[in-house]
């Protein structure tokens, strides 16, 4: 993973603690736990050490009861200001 990369990581990864512990309230291990997710590996997403793949991501966004595409809106409203997650200059 390059240098941009780690960086585009490091963002998605804390947008989704902050999320988990804004409308949660659970800690990493019991939302791993009750969503099928290994608790190393979403340590190592919320951290920014992995891309996170679709289907983590699926079932992260069915852990909050949001679609994916819901799931993609909240992790854009918790990026620094004119961060959009489908736009090529970030990425």
């Amino acid at each position: 993973m390059n240098g941009r990369e780690k960086s585009y990581c490091q963002l998605v990864g804390n947008a989704i603690r902050e999320l988990r512990k804004e409308f949660t309230q659970k800690s990493l291990c019991m939302f791993a736990y009750e969503n099928d997710i290994p608790r190393s590996t979403l340590s190592r997403i919320e951290k920014g050490d992995n891309e996170a793949q679709l289907v983590t991501l699926k079932k992260i966004a069915e852990g909050f009861g949001w679609s994916m595409a819901e799931l993609f809106r909240k992790i854009e409203m918790k990026m620094p200001d004119g961060f959009r997650i489908f736009e090529d200059e970030h990425y």
